[in-house]
Order: structure tokens, then C-alpha cells, then sequence
């Protein structure tokens, strides 16, 4: 494939929506419930990891695990907590760094608005993905062997390429998400950077050193993880892809796209009235019910 050419989506991958909306779905008491489960194998991650160790993690602003319990559990055992940065060095450059965390609480961290819509933290002492001891990644989807599933915005990979490729052991990269978002098997890119280590509320899961990293560097050598990315999502025109981008908090476009996409109250007043329909047809069957036994 020419790298002017959009890469083709493989047909086997699960839609993003499929597990963006099943998030959403959940209450904030059911993932507050599922983070604490989740928190409790976080313990079989200390062990691998020196005193003090500097841990990366994200704000949950978009239904995912929420990651507040994480923060507990490095403020408990003195660990560095870190939040990602993006665009420190531009709009053009699409590698993360990552601020470090003041505060007990991510409610509490004074953030401003970033223009791609999610919330950063600003400071002077930002550290590179190398600085590192882990990386807690936010992701769509994973699979069995952990290739990870993002938004397609190429942030994460980009930033943990030039590591992964080199054999680095640090930063560790460790998911975060839900046992529904874990499936069989995904079709892996080039440029993808697979997880070492999936945490979930069912338990924690190792994965081996992927064989296929030395069958795909020249290909990336060859192909931009975020240039053909970036190609990709532009080739997109739908609400379908504009929600993708809104959700992955990777990618600019304007307050008017922003409103098309996501209407919090519209959405509510949807759900509500499905709701209403599913109650009264409910009813109905149960009445028809009734007057067959007549």
C-alpha cells in the first residue's frame, strides 16, 4: 500500500460504537462498582515496579473504567501519578507527554479545555512516555493476545513506537477497560503497539512479547502511523465519523460539528422515550395476554 493511499478498515474489527455506546450505557454507580473490582488485582502489578514508580493514567471523561481508583492506589503506595499532555510542542506533533498529578482526586485537578474537547492539566514538568515506569492506556477494544483497539487518532502508538520497536522494558503499557471491550482476536496494523498487561474487574492478564514486531518494522519504516491515520479520518464524512473522532479526544473540528454529533439533552429525551415505548408495549402484551385466556 502507497502512503497516499487511506488504509482500508478490516471487516473482521468489531465497530468502535459497539463498545463506546455499551460504556455509556452503564451508570455512574455500575463503573464506579466495576473500578473498584478492577483495583484489586492492581496489586499484581506492584510487583513489578520499583518504589516510587512514575505511573501515566487519563481522565475517564467518555464512559470508560474510571481510572480514580488507580490514582488511590499510587497515592496509597507513594507511586508518581501522571496525567497526558497533547500538543506541548504543537499541533503537528502528536507524541505525549505527561504531567504530573497534585491532587487526590481527578475532579479536583485544575484543567483547561483543550481544543480537541477534553480536559488537560498544564504544567512545566511534563516528562516523556520514556520517564516512564507505566502507561495506563485508554482503548475501544483488546484482544486475547492484546492488541489494542484506540479511536484511530494514532497518539498512543505514536508516542510508544520508537520503545516498542527498540525492545525498551519500560514504560509498561497496561489496559484499563471493561471485561465486555476484551474479544477474541483483532486485526492488527503496522503501526499498532500491542499492550504487555490487561486489567479488567474479572482480573489481570500478562501477554507474551508479540511474535509478529520484527515482520512488521519495515513496514513501518515505511508507512507514518499518524499521517496515514490522519488520512484515513478525513476520508470520513458521516456522524458516525465525527462521533468516532469526538469519543477518541484525538482530533479537532468546530463547536457546530461538535453539537451535530453529541446533544446530551436529545439523547436523554431518546432514551426516555424508548423507555416509554417499551413500557407501554409491555403492557399492551401483557393485555393481549389477558383477553386470550378469556
Amino acid at each position: 500500500m502507497s502512503n497516499n493511499q487511506a488504509p482500508v478498515s478490516d471487516p473482521t474489527n468489531p465497530p468502535r460504537r459497539q463498545f463506546t455506546r455499551q460504556r455509556r450505557q452503564l451508570t455512574a454507580g455500575e463503573r464506579r462498582h466495576l473500578a473498584q473490582m478492577a483495583s484489586l488485582h492492581l496489586i499484581k502489578l506492584q510487583q513489578c515496579l520499583p518504589p516510587h514508580a512514575r505511573i501515566a493514567l487519563y481522565y475517564d471523561g467518555f464512559g470508560e473504567l474510571p481510572t480514580q481508583p488507580i490514582l488511590d492506589w499510587c497515592q496509597r503506595l507513594q507511586y508518581r501519578a501522571y496525567l497526558p499532555v497533547v500538543g506541548s510542542l504543537g499541533s503537528n506533533d502528536k507524541r505525549l507527554r505527561f504531567v504530573p498529578i497534585y491532587h487526590s482526586k481527578l475532579t479536583n485537578v485544575p484543567t483547561r479545555i483543550h481544543r480537541l474537547g477534553m480536559p488537560q492539566n498544564h504544567s512545566r514538568k511534563l516528562l516523556w512516555a520514556r520517564e516512564l515506569d507505566v502507561i495506563i492506556c485508554p482503548l475501544v477494544a483488546v484482544d486475547k493476545q492484546g492488541n489494542r483497539m484506540g479511536m484511530g487518532g494514532g497518539f498512543y502508538d505514536t508516542t510508544l513506537g520508537k520503545s516498542y520497536k527498540s525492545g525498551a522494558s519500560r514504560p509498561l503499557k497496561i489496559g484499563w477497560c471493561y471485561d465486555f471491550q476484551v474479544v477474541e482476536q483483532l486485526a492488527r496494523q503496522p503501526w499498532d503497539v500491542p499492550l504487555d498487561g490487561l486489567i479488567t474487574p474479572n482480573g489481570i492478564k500478562w501477554f507474551k512479547p508479540n511474535n509478529s514486531k520484527k515482520a512488521n518494522d519495515s513496514a513501518e519504516e515505511k508507512v507514518s502511523s499518524a499521517d496515514t491515520v490522519d488520512t484515513y479520518l478525513q476520508t470520513l464524512g458521516n456522524d458516525d465519523a465525527r462521533e468516532m473522532l469526538y469519543y477518541s479526544q484525538e482530533q479537532s473540528f468546530s463547536s457546530d460539528e461538535l453539537s451535530r454529533v453529541i446533544n446530551e439533552a436529545r439523547l436523554n429525551e431518546l432514551l426516555a422515550q424508548s423507555d416509554e415505548f417499551l413500557d407501554g408495549l409491555s403492557g399492551e402484551i401483557e393485555d393481549f395476554d389477558e383477553d386470550d385466556t378469556k
